[in-house]
């Protein structure tokens, strides 16, 4: 598998595990998983994990692997210059992204007509950022198993 797709998969799961996104109509006592975000390890690295939900049962994955906070130039910025969580990138110009975060990479999930990634390989993954080091530690990392969908499938435009 792909390390950017694995990095893709292993923050998905996690969000599956978590309650915070269903691969089908969330359960009424659950929250929806219409846009949002969570920190969590991925890989033994910190992470974010943000989504967006768009229409016809398509949503938006971003994962920013071997993120530190106390690092991100907008972390203590306040108003629309602090850091949100919610893009699918970091708010900072990329020029400081070395500091703060290893990776970042977003993708599609399909959840109407399959359930999976859509893409295979690197293809139709974007908004992808990754410091020097960081392809090899991924790399390194065992193919995950996706919880309740694909990791690859047809992309939808």
């Amino acid at each position: 598998m792909h390390e950017l797709r694995k990095i893709m998969v292993l923050g998905l799961n996690e969000a599956v595990k978590q309650g915070r996104i269903f691969m089908d109509a969330p359960p009424t006592d659950a929250p929806t998983d219409e846009d949002g975000y969570l920190m969590t390890d991925i890989a033994g690295r910190p992470a974010v994990v943000n989504w967006d939900s768009l229409s016809s049962g398509e949503m938006r994955i971003s994962v920013w692997w071997d993120y530190d906070h106390s690092k991100h130039p907008q972390a203590d910025a306040s108003g629309n210059a602090r850091e949100s969580f919610l893009q699918s990138q970091p708010l900072a110009n990329e020029n400081h992204y070395r500091r703060f975060v290893g990776v970042t990479v977003s993708g599609w999930l399909e959840r109407k007509t399959g359930k999976h990634l859509q893409g295979k390989g690197k293809e139709h993954l974007f908004e992808v950022y990754m410091r020097r080091g960081s392809k090899e530690l991924l790399q390194k990392l065992p193919d995950p198993k996706p919880i309740g969908y694909e990791a690859e499938g047809k992309f939808f435009m």
